[in-house]
């Protein structure tokens, strides 16, 4: 496997525009850009080495054993599949994390104390650390991930109240300043499709998005070794998704599509 190096790392990141200053949203799956020499470090260190003390890092430790009745502690309840760089940057003593016990954030930097403050029942509603990662301009970076990771796509669904989705809501035990509470948290979740016996759930793309992005130079992507770094403004992206899911909501499910009596049709899918 190829080595990629921090000063690769940050070399990529100055090509892209990042600068002093940004306030970045990494998603990350490192795993495509090599084998790091130095650990997962060299990426941290890369940066916030770039966005500087002004600067702040947030990545996503969403962990949805919430719902299955299990308590969230902000400091000790691990993210679950967001790549081993979200988990890194959550362990480190400057990271502070939303309480949100399902799709919680963790920062590091200038704006972290502001963004783990903020405690909505949904964690991309008004007021949340989602939102006002939007008003401070930040951008998105895909740190070896594709546009399907991109968590704001959820911001843009609930926004827009997409049918294939509906609220619930979940009760447990978080840890918060004051200790142990019992709070109440909600999820916008999709609508299963009964096909037959089968469940199925509404499959999404991102692909006409990033095409329509990339065709209006909002889209900058770089190669590194097995994979790329991908940035774009989160006010951009999300008026790129909000331009598609008001026209039809329905235009980046790929599997499904609502009947006039409000019943859900499943679509064939091409043979692979």
């Amino acid at each position: 496997m190829r080595e990629v190096t921090q000063e690769q790392v940050a070399e990529t990141l100055a090509q892209l525009g990042i600068q002093p200053g940004d306030g970045l949203l990494v998603h990350s799956a490192v795993q495509f850009l090599g084998r790091p020499a130095g650990g997962l470090q060299i990426y941290l260190d890369a940066l916030l080495d770039t966005i500087g003390s002004s600067g702040t890092l947030v990545v996503p430790t969403f962990n949805f054993d919430f719902t299955q009745g299990v308590p969230y502690d902000p400091a000790q309840t691990p993210s679950r599949d967001m790549g081993a760089f979200s988990e890194f940057v959550r362990l480190q003593p400057q990271a502070r994390r939303t309480l949100h016990p399902m799709q919680s954030i963790a920062a590091i930097g200038c704006h972290a104390e502001d963004l783990a403050f903020r405690d909505t029942p949904s964690a991309f509603g008004p007021g949340s650390a989602f939102e006002r990662m939007l008003e401070l301009d930040f951008k998105l970076l895909l740190l070896g991930a594709d546009a399907r990771a991109v968590s704001m796509f959820h911001y843009c669904e609930q926004r827009c109240n997409v049918p294939y989705r509906y609220w619930k809501e979940f009760s447990g035990q978080v840890r918060t300043a004051a200790g142990w509470q019992t709070r109440a948290y909600q999820l916008y979740v999709r609508h299963q499709i009964m096909q037959g016996e089968a469940r199925l759930q509404p499959e999404l793309t991102l692909d006409p998005v990033v095409e329509w992005m990339q065709a209006r130079r909002q889209w900058r992507s770089l190669p590194l070794n097995y994979g790329s770094l991908t940035t774009c403004r989160l006010r951009a992206f999300v008026a790129a998704v909000d331009r598609f899911l008001t026209e039809d909501p329905w235009s980046l499910v790929t599997n499904a599509r609502v009947l006039p009596d409000g019943s859900f049709e499943i679509l064939p899918q091409p043979e692979v």
